[in-house]
């Protein structure tokens, strides 16, 4: 694998440009749609707990079949029983180090605080209704998740687990246990990614509803697939840098722009893009601190993968630009837009 050298800092500037991007033309600077904001970590942690019955009503009438959802899925404390089983979230709630966790992240996203974020998941949702006009738009929802996910999306609601960031340097976060929570996983904890996470964890829900897609499917289908969850991702942050998106470094993006056909070659040699192998397609997508693939090397960005995946469809789209976003969702053939992509040797 080859080298970084100044002169990639610049092909990754043109890389990354979207002069001749349609989605980059896309205004919506005149949407008039309102995103709903709420704060379930304020509702739950300042909820009176002396009446739980009508403290459960109230929750599950401001949140719908989203407070099932954070009980059962999120949280995983007890059936959604809202009369009776909100006393399992009364104890998540006085835990000592759960408690804690909540000043922590009441001190960093005040109310205040969240307005730029806000504004980011204003536009993008906005960009949403633009595209899937149909569709509903949804909420967004701020949480508390226990430390169990960073985001959480239905089809209504995007859930934001605001303890996830408070930043790598946070007090708390470096008490959080290594064996669980690596540093590498620690070094992503910034606030900076909250919106393209969340947003991507939406993109995600999204395309699983059209495609069954799994790490035991050829992986060049799984490539494909998760390259279509980062193109809509391009459709609803335009803005943010490819790094950004794929929680990279600079170092790390300059690294898979000098070496994309390195790794390309990886992939054809050895014969796997048409292999059903887990253990060994898992490799080319996981959060890992690098790409644990044969034939990459340790330097390399974790999610080679996604990486590669999201160059085949954005190479299909720019081929095809009369297809819609709607229409490269619906599209099952992953050989048809694997064929658009011929990456050049520098």
């Amino acid at each position: 694998m080859r080298k970084i050298s100044y002169v990639l800092i610049c092909t990754l500037i043109v890389f990354t440009s979207c002069e001749d991007d349609p989605l980059k033309k896309v205004d919506v600077s005149e949407s008039k749609l309102e995103v709903r904001f709420d704060r379930l970590d304020h509702d739950l942690f300042q909820a009176d707990f002396s009446d739980p019955a009508r403290t459960g009503q109230t929750l599950y009438q401001k949140y719908g079949s989203f407070y099932c959802e954070y009980m059962e899925a999120i949280m995983q404390a007890a059936p959604c029983l809202p009369d009776s089983n909100i006393l399992a979230l009364q104890g998540f709630v006085e835990h000592r180090d759960m408690s804690a966790l909540q000043r922590q992240v009441d001190k960093k996203f005040t109310n205040e605080a969240l307005i730029p974020f806000q504004n980011e998941f204003t536009e993008s949702v906005r960009r949403w209704n633009h595209f899937f006009p149909d569709s509903i738009a949804p909420r967004i929802v701020f949480m508390n998740s226990g430390l169990n996910f960073s985001a959480y999306s239905t089809d209504s609601v995007i859930a934001v687990g605001l303890e996830f960031f408070l930043g790598p340097k946070d007090s708390i976060v470096q008490l959080f246990p290594n064996d669980i929570f690596p540093q590498y996983f620690k070094d992503d904890m910034r606030e900076d990614y909250m919106v393209t996470n969340a947003m991507k964890d939406f993109a995600w829900a999204q395309c699983n509803k059209l495609d069954a897609t799994n790490n035991k499917s050829e992986l060049l289908n799984i490539l494909v697939h998760q390259g279509k969850v980062m193109y809509m991702l391009d459709a609803l942050l335009p803005n943010v840098e490819d790094s950004t998106k794929m929680n990279w470094s600079a170092t790390q993006a300059e690294w898979a722009v000098a070496n994309e056909f390195s790794v390309w070659k990886t992939l054809a040699q050895q014969e796997i893009l048409f292999r059903s192998n887990y253990n060994m397609n898992k490799k080319w997508i996981d959060f890992a601190p690098f790409t644990n693939a044969d034939g990459v090397p340790q330097d390399s960005p974790p999610q080679l993968g996604i990486w590669m995946g999201w160059n085949m469809v954005r190479a299909y789209m720019k081929a095809n630009p009369d297809v819609t976003l709607q229409q490269l969702l619906q599209e099952k053939d992953a050989q048809k837009i694997l064929k658009a992509y011929k990456p050049k040797k520098d």
